[in-house]
């Protein structure tokens, strides 16, 4: 049986996945010798550390009276995965079942990426798992929603890993958006949620935990002067994550010539992009680096003006109704490479420029329409009051770990 389950596999497969594919299963029919453990699985696969959402769910489960046995699992995307011979097959196998036994034997399982130890398995009866995704809004395509990209996922693929399944809810920020989610994941739509709103946004709702956030935030780089700070915080450019770059389109020096000593750049680079900014020596104390800040949200607090691309930080910069541009000159190959869900020209919440020339001209002018940024929150998120964590452990998370079924309520009306 095992024979013909994997001679089948190969000839349409490669071998390493072939290879993830059955350690998966096979480390999920050996969770199901035993019962279901009380507890939650937590599992982080994008910088190796618990972040955003899992971050505030994680904080807010420590906090209840009763704190429930977590599990976190903080796979790097970088980690190897070895090769197809000897220890390298070894490790894969022993690194996939162990993740895929944790998923089977876990009440509650809360990833906020793609996981493939989730997908290739018929889920468990009584394991409820839960997305709650790393970015706001409905961007740039994902999911299978890239199927037709170079680097995306095959049909082939897909009948044996059918990515992003197994969900009993995904969070996102706006009912507007979950049709596009439910094709992007190949989910019911009715498992796609606004109505308990994004935790890790309850940060940026006014109060005074945002405000001392702040505080600390521009005491720990540094800019507790009044000169306007400007963060500069791309996406990264590569066919995959191991070969995540950062994009060169910003003239570090040209733009602190033109702002003068009245500004400070932050720069913050995606999690992805392991080298540092090339950042030239004569402009001084001009450039403060926060790619090494943990929360990613700490660093928004920070700035007056955000200054991206196609980063999906700047739903959260939205909920602060501060101003914003986007730097794109490499627009028409980004948009022809991965895509966009909404017109980008006319869909972001600010300027496009094309140069640092332009962009200096448009900070200097001061002429921000806030407007614009106010109305473009308030379209993204359909729940902004600050208490985003507290509904999910009270309707999500404890109800899970009762083995009990979620019930996920209706859309928020406005």
């Amino acid at each position: 049986m095992l024979h013909s389950f994997t001679t089948r596999l190969r000839r349409i497969l490669p071998l390493r996945t072939v290879i993830r594919v059955f350690a998966a299963r096979a480390g999920a029919a050996a969770a199901r010798i035993s019962p279901i453990k009380e507890r939650v699985y937590i599992a982080a696969n994008r910088d190796g550390v618990l972040r955003g959402n899992l971050a505030e769910i994680d904080r807010a489960l420590l906090n209840l009276p009763h704190p429930p046995k977590i599990l976190r699992e903080t796979q790097h995307p970088h980690e190897k995965r070895g090769s197809t011979v000897g220890l390298g097959v070894l490790r894969a196998v022993v690194r996939i079942f162990i993740r895929s036994y944790r998923i089977a034997s876990s009440r509650l399982v809360i990833v906020d990426d793609y996981f493939f130890p989730i997908y290739p398995v018929k889920k468990r009866k009584g394991v409820t798992i839960v997305q709650v995704w790393h970015a706001c809004g409905a961007f740039k395509r994902f999911g299978r929603a890239t199927l037709e990209a170079e680097w995306g996922a095959d049909e082939i693929f897909l009948k044996w890993v059918p990515i992003h399944a197994n969900y009993d809810l995904t969070l996102v920020s706006s009912a507007s958006i979950a049709p596009i989610y439910a094709a992007a994941f190949g989910q019911p739509v009715e498992t796609i949620s606004a109505a308990f709103g994004i935790p890790r946004t309850d940060a940026l709702a006014p109060s005074p935990r945002r405000d001392a956030a702040e505080r600390a935030v521009r005491s720990r780089l540094g800019l507790t002067d009044r000169r306007t700070t400007v963060l500069y915080a791309p996406t990264f450019r590569g066919a995959d994550l191991k070969g995540a770059q950062a994009p060169e389109l910003l003239d570090v020096a040209a733009l602190h010539r033109a702002l003068g000593s009245d500004y400070r750049l932050i720069v913050r680079l995606h999690p992805f992009v392991k080298s540092a900014m090339r950042i030239p020596a004569e402009v001084g104390d001009f450039v403060v680096d926060a790619s090494g800040e943990p929360d990613a949200n700490e660093v928004l607090l920070a700035a007056d003006l955000l200054v991206t691309d196609y980063s999906s930080i700047i739903f959260e910069y939205a909920l602060l109704g501060r101003p914003m541009a986007f730097l794109a000159p490499d627009l028409t190959a980004y948009e022809r490479e991965r895509g966009f869900f909404f017109d980008y020209r006319t869909g972001v919440p600010g300027p496009v420029v094309e140069n640092t020339e332009a962009l200096a001209h448009w900070i200097l002018a001061k002429q921000f329409d806030l407007r614009r940024v106010a109305d473009f929150a308030a379209a993204s998120f359909d729940v902004m009051d600050g208490r985003a964590t507290e509904r999910f452990v009270t309707g999500v998370a404890l109800p899970a770990l009762r083995g009990e079924a979620i019930r996920i309520p209706p859309p928020v009306t406005r």
